[in-house]
C-alpha cells in the first residue's frame, strides 16, 4: 500500500542509464574476474572490441584506462593492453625480494607449488574446454621448439603452468600461479640457464610437460595430477643435487 509518509520511500536517488563506458568497463571486468581473460593475456584491440560491442573507440579506450589505473590492465606502447596479475605488486614484490637468488627459497616455492598446482592440473583435467586444450596444445609445441633451438623455454613454462591453472576454472589460482611464477623469474631463469646444459634434464622437462598435457587432454584427473607432482617433484630434486654439487 503507497502512503506519502512512507518511511522506506526516502533517501534514494534517481535511476539514471549507465554511460556507455561504464557498461564496457563492465564487461571487461567481468571476463577479467571469471577468468575469461588470463594473466599475461594480450586484450583485444581497442578496434576489435569496439566491433564487437558496437561502440566508439575512444568508449573502449576510457574503459582500458580505467582497468588499468586500477592495475588490472598492463599498457605497453605499441603492443597494447595486456592482463596484470591481480596479486602483484602487492603480493608479487615482497616474494621476489625475499626469494632473491636463493636456491633455499626457490625450492621452498616450488614445495608450495606442488600443492597448489597438481590440484591445478586435477581440476584442468575434468574441467578443462576445447579452447583450454587448444591452447596447451600451442604451448607444448611451443615448448617443443624451444627444445629443439636448445633455448631455456622459461616464458613458455610459464604460461604452459598459468594456463593449466586457468582451465581448472579458479580466477584466484590462475592469478596466484602467475604472481609465483613471476616472483621467481630472474632466480628461474638463472636456474634454468644452468640446469638446461644437461640434455638429460632438458628431455625430461620436455617429456614431463607433454605427459602432464596428454593425462589433461586424455581428461584423467588422477593422472594429471600424479604427472604434475613428477614433474615438480624431479625440478626439486635437481636443484638439491645441483646445490650440493656446486655448493650453493
Amino acid at each position: 500500500m503507497d502512503t506519502d509518509d512512507d518511511p522506506l520511500g526516502e533517501g534514494f536517488e534517481p535511476v539514471r542509464p549507465k554511460r556507455v563506458s561504464e557498461a564496457i568497463y563492465e564487461q571487461l571486468r567481468a571476463r577479467l574476474a571469471d577468468g575469461g581473460l588470463a594473466p599475461g593475456a594480450r586484450l583485444a584491440s581497442e578496434r576489435t572490441i569496439a566491433l564487437q560491442m558496437g561502440v566508439s573507440r575512444p568508449m573502449v579506450r576510457e574503459a582500458i584506462n580505467q582497468l588499468a589505473a586500477q592495475g588490472l590492465l598492463e599498457i605497453r606502447p605499441r603492443r597494447g593492453a595486456f592482463v596484470a596479475t591481480a596479486a602483484s605488486p602487492a603480493l608479487g614484490d615482497p616474494f621476489a625480494k625475499l626469494i632473491g637468488e636463493g636456491f633455499d627459497r626457490v625450492i621452498e616455492l616450488l614445495e608450495v607449488r606442488r600443492e597448489l598446482e597438481t590440484r591445478s592440473a586435477e581440476l584442468a583435467a575434468e574441467f578443462a574446454t576445447a579452447r583450454d586444450l587448444a591452447d596447451l596444445a600451442a604451448i607444448v609445441a611451443e615448448l617443443e621448439r624451444d627444445h629443439g633451438r636448445r633455448l631455456t623455454g622459461e616464458e613458455a613454462d610459464t604460461r604452459f603452468h598459468v594456463r593449466i591453472a586457468q582451465a581448472a576454472g579458479n580466477t584466484v589460482l590462475t592469478h596466484l600461479m602467475a604472481t609465483l611464477h613471476g616472483a621467481m623469474r630472474r632466480t628461474s631463469l638463472m636456474v634454468a640457464q644452468r640446469l638446461h646444459a644437461s640434455d638429460r634434464y632438458r628431455d625430461t622437462i620436455l617429456a614431463q610437460h607433454r605427459a602432464i598435457h596428454d593425462a589433461i587432454r586424455a581428461r584423467d584427473p588422477a593422472a594429471a595430477r600424479a604427472r604434475m607432482a613428477e614433474h615438480l617433484d624431479f625440478v626439486v630434486r635437481e636443484l638439491r643435487y645441483h646445490r650440493r654439487k656446486h655448493g650453493r
